[in-house]
């Protein structure tokens, strides 16, 4: 009996230190109402109170406030007494009020008599519970975060369909691919399921890149690295799709490569953004050069087309009336119609309106956007989706990019900032390049006005004093004369930016000349012109009536110029016709106000001009926008 007892006593020694011990996990012991009856060293550095502190209080003290309201602490009572034990996987709370995650469980605590209590345990032969559990806080913290990243994964693969998963049999030199990956090469989806040779891959890949990814494999199986490629792959879209396939290399228990297994990322967006990042610097460095608008123009187009592999692009200045589209530059593949020239806009849809307000026009598909009422008409010059982008000058739209695909297609993004920067970056080089042509123009201007100006006043004095006996009146009508024509130098140096009616041009222009009768007659409606306008109509005034007082109509006593203008059709007409002047024939050589007439003028206008050298007086015509 007396080995009994110590018996007795040294398992209970022996069971405190192992209590004592276990420091890393909280150990306590609760009677049937709850309480907490016995509390270990790895309780106290857990949870925060002291052994003394926790003897005799409720269990309630280290469940959260939420969990005591759901009754879950007398729960995993009832469960440990049910099944035998309650597992425990939840948060708790400390002394501090911190909460960790807790991972342990909770077992009924037997009486010494008893030697087993099942699910029909008898409460009344149970000494109350012991409960296990430690602080598990990282690894469900980092749980959370692996799952949360695995299901934003899957989630983000099933809704863009941009990565598959495939496997290569080394032995069998087959392909296993699921949905997406086959999808991703065109292939059949079944087919790849249950594996194709990889000749049927090699037939989707880009002829270009074939032999590049039969290296990559054949490289990665035979010395045991990992697949690394990018390649192209064909499809009945208009641009070719770009895959990046990554694979490692498996092998058996022999050691020997049985498979490469891996996945297929559809990179073509990244890849399409790259390349028209590069095709936006490949385009400034081009045009930097260039010296034609023209030229810069039909690179524009040219660039757009062939980056975004479309049908056709181009762009056109638009006329007064917002409708009237002038074509001068576009790029169109072999299969396309040239739709170079003038249209309307209202004859291809009734999406005018928003040009005007500036905004672009995108339709994916004209055979059923609403906005286009007979889609056959587009459909004949290969127009089956198309963008139409807007350029806007003080308010009104003065010119239109337009891009169109022979298939409907989506327009992404990516594209529409690269056909807008591409538009932005002609128009500065035009502009760019019109400055420095202006400023050249403007530097000769100056040597060639102060020629002009001093051969108008000997053309003033000269006419004045011819058949004239007094004096006094011929110095009074040379003063008013001179003094007329500083005032027509006005017109050339206005520096403000308001509108000006042509009339008024014409009027300060011509004022030396208008003193003499009928010999300048003019007329037209009111036409309003920018301040860019008024500086080039006014340089072809200066340069005709110098040369008229020089050489022709107002050279002699009965010569008369005769000046009309007016809007035909949106059209800017403006004509001066000389006739009564000596014989006209044309120069043997150009002079620089020949060159202004002939390339200056019409530029202002976005139009053209002419001059007619008519034996019965020289005529010239400007015809443009304004």
């Amino acid at each position: 009996m007396r080995d009994d007892d110590h018996a007795h006593r040294d398992a209970i020694t022996l069971n405190r230190l192992i209590l004592r011990s276990i420091v890393d996990h909280a150990i306590i012991t609760l009677d049937m109402e709850c309480r907490v009856t016995s509390w270990n060293e790895g309780a106290e550095r857990l949870l925060g109170w002291t052994e003394e502190e926790a003897i005799g209080q409720s269990g309630d003290i280290f469940f959260t406030p939420e969990d005591v309201a759901k009754d879950r602490p007398e729960h995993e009572m009832r469960t440990a007494l049910k099944e035998g034990r309650a597992d425990d996987e939840r948060w708790h709370m400390r002394k501090d009020g911190s909460r960790f995650w807790a991972s342990g469980l909770m077992m009924p605590l037997l009486a010494d008599d008893i030697e087993s209590a099942g699910l029909d345990g008898d409460c009344e032969h149970m000494r109350g519970f012991v409960k296990i559990f430690r602080d598990r806080t990282a690894h469900e913290k980092a749980r959370r975060r692996i799952a949360s990243l695995e299901q934003r994964a899957t989630l983000a693969m099933k809704r863009v369909g941009t990565v598959g998963v495939f496997e290569f049999d080394a032995a069998k030199r087959t392909l296993i691919a699921d949905a997406v990956a086959a999808d991703l090469h065109n292939l059949p989806r079944k087919a790849a399921e249950t594996g194709l040779p990889l000749s049927r891959l090699f037939e989707k890949i880009h002829p270009d890149d074939v032999a590049h990814v039969k290296t990559a494999i054949e490289r990665a199986i035979k010395n045991s690295v990992d697949l690394d490629a990018s390649y192209r792959t064909l499809s009945d879209a208009p641009r070719p799709g770009w895959i990046h396939a990554q694979a490692a290399v498996q092998r058996n228990v022999a050691g020997r490569i049985i498979r490469l297994s891996g996945i297929a990322v559809d990179i073509t967006e990244q890849r399409d953004i790259t390349h028209m990042q590069e095709m936006q610097l490949s385009f400034v460095d081009e045009v930097r050069d260039m010296k034609l608008p023209i030229e810069i123009a039909e690179l524009a187009c040219r660039t757009i087309a062939k980056t975004l592999h479309a049908s056709r692009a181009g762009h056109g200045y638009v006329e007064n009336d917002g409708d009237t589209i002038n074509i001068r530059a576009e790029w169109n593949d072999a299969d396309s119609t040239s739709i170079i020239g003038r249209h309307h806009i209202s004859d291809f849809g009734r999406y005018g309106e928003q040009l005007m307000c500036g905004e672009t026009v995108v339709m994916e598909d004209t055979g059923t956007d609403p906005r286009i009422d007979d889609p056959s008409r587009l459909a004949a010059i290969q127009i089956n989706s198309m963008v139409n982008m807007p350029l806007m000058g003080n308010g009104k739209l003065r010119a239109v990019l337009f891009v169109n695909d022979d298939r409907p297609r989506h327009w992404s993004a990516a594209e529409l900032n690269f056909m807008r920067a591409i538009f932005d970056r002609t128009y500065a080089a035009k502009d760019r390049l019109r400055f420095e042509i202006e400023r050249n123009l403007m530097t000769a201007e100056l040597a060639h006005r102060m020629k002009n100006m001093l051969t108008m006043a000997q053309v003033v004095v000269t006419q004045t004093l011819r058949g004239t006996n007094d004096i006094a009146a011929a110095r009074t009508a040379i003063t008013a004369r001179l003094h007329a024509l500083s005032e027509a130098q006005d017109v050339l140096t206005r520096v403000d930016n308001r509108e000006v009616a042509v009339r008024e041009v014409v009027i300060s222009a011509l004022k030396p000349h208008l003193g003499s009768g009928d010999r300048v007659l003019f007329s037209g409606p009111t036409i309003m012109l920018n301040a860019q306008q008024v500086l080039g109509l006014a340089l072809g005034l200066h340069e005709l009536a110098t040369n008229a007082a020089k050489y022709g109509a107002l050279a002699s006593d009965v010569g008369r110029v005769t000046i009309q203008w007016a809007l035909d059709a949106g059209k800017f007409l403006f004509t001066w016709t000389e006739s009564g002047g000596p014989d006209v024939s044309p120069p043997s050589s150009a002079g620089f106000g020949s060159k202004i007439l002939n390339q200056v003028v019409g530029g202002y206008f976005e139009g053209t001009t002419k001059l007619i050298y008519d034996p019965a007086g020289l005529r010239f015509v400007l015809s443009g926008t304004c």
